[in-house]
């Protein structure tokens, strides 16, 4: 065999086990790491940079997502993990650490890391679908 034929050969094997090891390592019920949400349970949701100080003080932005009932309009998030350990409000404490919003109604979306109440973006389908929980 000569070099050229060995380093081909060599990567495919590399390429069979690496990809073999990812299949056999990935549990069954492996989490989502990213979900894009649009708002469904009819609330205006905050921004908050920390999930335990829900004031005006900690908004991330001034602006609150809003729901409207055209789904052209409706705001939204990409969030990539869930919280329990956010402050209990009246349906929990499940927060979404939300990456991206998406203000549809006004034609624009922020990159701004920050917390949104789950129950009130989308009564925690998200949580539901198997996105993953965050370590914090």
């Amino acid at each position: 065999m000569r070099i050229g034929e060995k380093l081909a050969a060599t990567a495919a094997l590399v390429g069979t086990v690496v990809t073999g090891g990812l299949l056999a390592a990935a549990p069954a019920n492996a989490a989502i790491t990213d979900m894009g949400i649009h708002l469904t349970t009819g609330h205006n949701v905050g921004l908050y940079n920390d999930y335990n100080v829900i004031d005006n003080a900690d908004q991330a932005t001034q602006q609150d997502l809003i729901y409207n009932a055209n789904p052209n309009v409706t705001d939204g998030i990409e969030v990539d993990c869930w919280s329990d350990k956010g402050k209990m409000l009246d349906q929990g404490n499940r927060w979404y650490h939300t990456k991206t919003e998406y203000y549809n109604h006004l034609g624009y979306s922020l990159h701004i890391y920050a917390w949104t109440y789950a129950p009130y973006v989308d009564g925690e389908a998200g949580i539901r679908a198997g996105l993953q929980k965050c370590g914090y």
